[in-house]
């Protein structure tokens, strides 16, 4: 039911706002359609392969080269929908964003059993209840092509299912766990920091119940090896060399930083809308353009560390404070970008709370939080990279409030469901 609930508001704000409407802008291509997740998917549909992350190269030359720009498992699902309903179609946007939709929604379920495992039953389901309702955990779903949604809900699900491995015997349960981090990864290589933190706290965690570790981490490591290894040797095939999931980062660190920079001004810097730039990364293929960007960054970085420091410290503030989301997307009203501050200062206190309180696997909470806006503070920051740790914000902030409508009642905070022992 409250999956439901939840489809339904994302549904009716689909509907009532802009993101409803196709934004037109060059040819019959929408505005909010147009990225490198899509123009890859319409070089696969067009039968060229996967190639062409930018609008010029995919108006109609396969002669640009392969891409590892993007992981392989959005692209390809947009180009599937691509196939069957139509290259950029009005179709094809609704059945994408209706997908992003129900994934968004399904995200109300991890939550709640998360909060039941760790937190308290309320807390669950006061998070789930306001992820459902509130239109601003909806704003990526309903109006942006990406894998916002899908990694929003991965990130939660690989969350709760680290937690229920603690004490767990069973390799089968190691194995899946694996598999999904493979097919995590190759939707968004940017969740790595959890796999990390996630098999640093079993291990530890495992060993202080003097159960044994290192085997089924090695299992989960391998399995999710196994998983992403076709796309590792396609790129290898296809550009020569082993290149990490996607080869984009040294671009990303460039696009950042540089002499007078903002943190993240990136106007007529990028492919996107420079088509110098486009045809630079035309011309030499995309491994030279990403190497010779991140040479000129590096280049930065030795001749004004001190500035470096200032924008790294500026970019910090931006990924809490939301204050990106002017730069990119049209703010649709319920979008509300003032609130990416206040989340952001209520965790602090949330934070503290379950470290004090020690609840089971406060320190994974801690660390998921802590690590997985690292690489944004150093590179390009935009809003929507912070929605896949929103969940897990949104509960423990949840948490928080009720512990405080407890005291004011003059009682303790109910404690979870399960049994609780203390624990890191």
């Amino acid at each position: 039911m409250l999956v439901t609930m939840a489809l339904l508001v994302r549904l009716v704000f689909l509907l009532a706002s802009h993101g409803f409407h196709f934004i037109e802008s060059t040819g019959h291509y929408p505005a909010l359609f147009l990225n490198e997740t899509t123009n890859i998917s319409a070089s696969v549909a067009n039968g060229y392969g996967y190639k062409s992350p930018f609008v010029g190269a995919l108006s109609g030359n396969p002669g640009v080269g392969p891409t590892s720009w993007i992981a392989p498992v959005y692209p390809y699902f947009c180009a599937f929908v691509f196939r069957l309903l139509g290259v950029f179609s009005r179709q094809s946007f609704f059945v994408i964003v209706l997908l992003q939709c129900v994934l968004s929604a399904l995200t109300c379920i991890p939550i709640l059993r998360l909060g039941e495992l760790a937190v308290s039953r309320r807390a669950g389901i006061a998070a789930a209840v306001t992820w459902a309702v509130f239109p601003w955990f909806s704003q990526w779903a309903n109006t942006y092509i990406w894998e916002v949604s899908l990694s929003a809900l991965l990130f939660t699900c690989l969350f709760l299912y680290a937690l229920r491995l603690e004490d767990s015997r069973r390799w089968r349960q190691w194995l899946s766990f694996g598999a999904l981090w493979g097919f995590a990864l190759l939707v968004n290589p940017a969740l790595l920091t959890l796999l990390a933190a996630s098999v640093a706290w079993l291990a530890y965690r495992r060993s202080r119940l003097r159960i044994d570790w290192l085997k089924p981490v090695l299992l989960t490591l391998v399995t999710c090896a196994v998983v992403v290894s076709p796309w590792l040797v396609r790129n290898r095939v296809v550009f020569g060399q082993w290149t990490f999931l996607r080869t984009n980062f040294g671009f990303e660190f460039w696009m950042a930083n540089y002499h007078g920079s903002k943190g993240r001004d990136w106007a007529g810097r990028s492919p996107t809308t420079n088509p110098q730039e486009e045809a630079e990364y035309a011309r030499v293929g995309e491994l030279a353009y990403v190497h010779e960007k991140l040479q000129t960054a590096k280049e930065f970085l030795r001749e004004y560390p001190a500035e470096f420091l200032a924008l790294t410290g500026k970019r910090f503030f931006m990924f809490w404070d939301g204050s990106t989301i002017r730069y990119n997307y049209p703010a649709a009203p319920y979008w509300l970008p003032w609130s990416f501050l206040p989340l952001s200062l209520l965790l602090v206190p949330s934070l503290v709370l379950v470290c004090v309180r020690q609840i089971r696997g406060w320190a994974l909470f801690l660390g998921a939080i802590l690590l997985y806006p690292l690489p944004y503070y150093i590179t390009f920051n935009q809003a929507r990279y912070r929605h896949a740790i929103e969940p897990l914000m949104l509960l423990l902030i949840a948490y928080f409030v009720v512990a405080l409508f407890d005291r004011f009642r003059g009682s303790s905070v109910a404690r979870p469901v399960l049994p609780l022992r203390v624990s890191l």
